[in-house]
């Protein structure tokens, strides 16, 4: 007997289920939480942990209500939404990443069917983002997003249709709904087209730019006690970001990344303008390293807290009503 997928998609998606799950192929069981009385009596809680059955790691504590689902389960979830879906598969990417153990898994799945130019000579293929978490981070979420070609940015979305898709972690996550829903995709990536022209017509100085970032990011701009001097002897210092940077009472790793990506590549290739600006905020959220071991650990986190941060920049600044 031969059984045929019904679904469009399901050739194209084949690759992708024939690589596995990557590090999210493992298991997760669930076991009751206990506390000890000071007369040593162990006395059930209301609660439960969720480990990992290969390493016993343990990735969250919920309530009786919360149905966990492991990371690989999640993944096929996304896959069976996409699969079930009218998007343009040929040539589809899976990209899977975790952190916290394990707790929080992210997938990306890009669409090098689905191209459109940035207006600035280069390219960018439409992107989602999945995620989900087992240490109550947030919900199972798909994303739109951009994936731009010459510098390999992940161009993050800030249009009202970030989160095209939610699903409390129950056993109602429909894969029908979410088929149908992220078809939305195509039109919020056009939609967000119009918002990149108005970036490139909105011009910024220097000094605008800087500050633009260092409050994107919550960097402390305060100045040296030591500097002062200098700085009252020389206020046009004040107007140069370079200056500025050693003038800070800390060295800023991420404003530091940030301004040299605006001042030596992006304000150079694209103009003095808020396209460049989002271009050197979104290198940073997709390519700047970090220093801890514990953020090393948990990159994929740590990076996508950064492209929250994007968004909240430019939505706080009131890009979207102008666009």
């Amino acid at each position: 007997m031969t059984v045929t997928n019904m679904y469009a998609n399901a050739t194209n998606l084949k690759p992708i289920r024939d690589n596995g799950y990557g590090d999210a192929d493992f298991d997760i069981a669930v076991t009751p939480l206990t506390y000890a009385t000071k007369e040593r009596i162990d006395i059930p809680s209301s609660k439960s942990v969720i480990y990992r059955t290969d390493n016993s790691a343990e990735l969250g504590i919920h309530g009786d209500r919360y149905h966990p689902v492991a990371p690989k389960d999640m993944i096929e979830n996304a896959r069976n939404i996409i699969e079930r879906s009218s998007l343009n598969t040929v040539g589809i990417t899976e990209d899977i990443k975790l952190s916290h153990n394990g707790a929080r898994c992210f997938v990306k799945y890009n669409f090098p069917a689905h191209v459109y130019d940035t207006g600035d000579g280069d390219q960018a293929t439409l992107s989602l983002l999945c995620h989900t978490s087992l240490d109550g981070s947030w919900p199972f979420m798909i994303s739109v997003a951009a994936t731009q070609h010459a510098c390999t940015n992940l161009q993050v979305f800030i249009t009202g249709g970030v989160g095209i898709y939610r699903a409390k972690h129950t056993k109602s996550l429909s894969i029908k709904h979410g088929a149908n829903v992220i078809c939305q995709a195509i039109d919020i990536f056009t939609k967000e087209r119009d918002l990149w022209k108005t970036l490139k017509n909105t011009k910024v100085t220097d000094n605008e730019a800087f500050e633009f970032f260092a409050n994107a990011i919550g960097a402390n701009l305060e100045i040296k006690a030591g500097s002062r001097r200098n700085v009252r002897k020389n206020p046009d210092w004040l107007q140069d970001p370079g200056m500025r940077l050693h003038l800070l009472p800390r060295n800023n790793s991420n404003l530091t990344f940030i301004w040299n990506a605006y001042n030596l590549t992006y304000r150079n290739r694209l103009g003095a303008n808020y396209w460049a600006v989002y271009n050197a905020l979104t290198d940073w959220s997709t390519h700047a390293g970090v220093t801890s071991r514990k953020s090393w650990d948990n990159l994929a986190s740590v990076k996508n807290d950064r492209q929250q941060l994007v968004r909240k920049a430019f939505k706080t600044n009131n890009f979207l009503e102008v666009a």
